[in-house]
């Protein structure tokens, strides 16, 4: 049996917010194991976090240098497993999402090498099977 884990995104409104979102989102879709979780949703609630992370190895998503998600999760005493910077797999990448609203050709692009890595990254630390 695979391990329940949790993807925990950044929920920025900028381009790179949206393919975080995108990411994650589609990973849960894909993949029994993933559940996808918006960092908003804990950073409302005092003291507590929601149930879907319960049991879950936690991996947190950033969209930006501000590693808002990260900085919420330890707030609430969640234990990260991992963190991954969205933005230096997207530089790498040589993408430029331009667009918040809609996945524009480089957004897509991100997204599919998002995911990509997200999934080497699981795999690489045998979280993933």
């Amino acid at each position: 049996m695979s391990d329940k884990i949790a993807l925990v995104s950044c929920s920025g409104l900028s381009p790179l917010g949206l393919v975080v979102r995108a990411a994650t989102v589609e990973l849960a879709l894909d993949n029994e194991n993933i559940v996808a979780a918006c960092i908003t949703e804990y950073s409302a609630q005092p003291n507590q976090c929601s149930p879907i992370l319960e049991g879950a190895k936690v991996v947190s998503i950033t969209g930006c240098t501000d590693d808002c998600v990260s900085t919420i999760l330890k707030e609430k005493d969640i234990d990260i497993m991992g963190n991954i910077d969205a933005e230096s797999v997207v530089k790498e990448n040589d993408l430029n999402p331009n667009d918040s609203v809609r996945l524009d050709d480089d957004g897509e692009k991100a997204v599919k090498a998002l995911k990509d890595y997200i999934l080497k990254e699981l795999e690489k630390n045998n979280t993933y099977t």
